[in-house]
């Protein structure tokens, strides 16, 4: 084999393609981010669904410029024209006729967080925010800790905790918070009977009025509203105690180690099964329904008691989420060759990661 013919062999086109809703958080676009700079002799395309800003800015540093699209129809036609050899889809559930059309063209279909029908039909799906009663689903779905990508501002965040006299709580709702659970959190906090800081991380696209928050925090010198879309490495490495939602920021706290009170903002976060005891979590359930006395007596409990802060960041640690990006780097590298190791990957690679999490 010469080497123009080597090269065009071992030269392949992988494609990603996501999309975000103004209501979810940008951890989609951070993972195809993420995943992008680990591949190096791969030709790589981005597509990305009526981007917006903050969007395009994380992709920014991968150094590709995106390629946007309107709808799966013109998403259809690009991918005809370019035919990667492998599609990673993130963000949306999918419909199966349209990964059905997509699968005519495409080697290899992987997709991250679908639980739409069109997922029956990809080669692979991995459920990161996997849920605690589901029915039982073709072996190609894969769900557990392991699916989680480490963005690489998490990975490189070192837990100093605050030096302050008083305990640091980072309160923390990525995305729109539809249900402002911000704002019922922060009130319940204030009536806190011991001395705390509070810092309040706002995302950009917060669809309610700021202003009240700030002016609660106004009463308040302890607590600080902050509105910003790159300040979380910051506060995670000083927080002594997270409050936040149970989509992806709870693996972004356990990568780092910090004990956790995870409230639900809709019914589909109730299911999810990672942010539970058993891996260094306080699940309070859903916003809703959430009381004050229940929100102050888990903050209390991770304050008083060091036996079980010390037992939440030891749940965490053992995930060993660190070394997720490597294992789904080779998955997708198995996918984009087609080679013979690709199925027997999954199930005997996966099962040695999680084997609790298999299904």
């Amino acid at each position: 084999m010469t080497n123009n013919q080597t090269e065009n062999h071992s030269k392949k086109t992988i494609a990603f393609a996501v999309e975000v809703s103004s209501h979810n958080d940008l951890y989609p676009v951070e993972r195809i981010a993420t995943l992008v700079k680990m591949f190096s002799d791969e030709k790589i395309l981005i597509f990305i669904k009526q981007p917006s800003e903050l969007a395009l800015k994380k992709l920014a540093a991968t150094g590709i410029e995106p390629i946007s699209y309107r709808d799966q129809k013109q998403l259809l036609q690009y991918i005809s024209k370019l035919k990667p050899d492998l599609l990673v889809r993130d963000g949306i559930n999918t419909e199966l006729e349209d990964t059905e059309k997509l699968k005519e063209i495409v080697p290899a279909l992987v997709h991250f967080d679908d639980f739409g029908e069109g997922g029956k039909a990809a080669d692979c799906v991995l459920h990161t925010l996997y849920r605690e009663i589901r029915e039982k689903v073709d072996p190609h779905y894969l769900t557990g800790p392991s699916s989680f990508v480490v963005p690489e501002k998490i990975a490189a965040i070192t837990s100093t905790e605050d030096e302050g006299e008083r305990p640091h709580i980072v309160v923390v709702y990525e995305g729109s918070d539809s249900e402002n659970l911000t704002y019922r959190t922060m009130r319940h906090l204030m009536q806190l009977q011991i001395p705390v800081r509070i810092s309040v991380l706002v995302d950009p696209s917060y669809a309610h009025d700021i202003d009240e928050l700030n002016m609660m925090a106004l009463s308040r010198r302890n607590i600080t509203v902050i509105q910003s879309a790159d300040m979380l490495e910051t506060l995670l490495s000083q927080a002594q105690i997270v409050i936040c939602a149970a989509s992806y920021t709870p693996y972004k706290v356990a990568v780092v180690g910090i004990p956790c009170i995870v409230i639900s903002q809709n019914e589909t976060e109730i299911m999810h099964a990672f942010p539970r005891d058993q891996n260094g979590f306080i699940q309070l359930g859903s916003g809703r329904k959430l009381k004050q006395s229940h929100l102050q007596n888990a903050v209390m409990e991770l304050l008083l008691h060091e036996a079980r802060r010390d037992r939440a960041i030891r749940n965490q640690k053992k995930l060993d989420l660190q070394s997720n990006n490597h294992y789904i780097y080779s998955m997708l590298i198995n996918f984009a060759h087609r080679t013979p190791k690709t199925q027997a990957f999954l199930v005997q690679d996966h099962t040695k990661k999680t084997p609790r999490m298999i299904q």
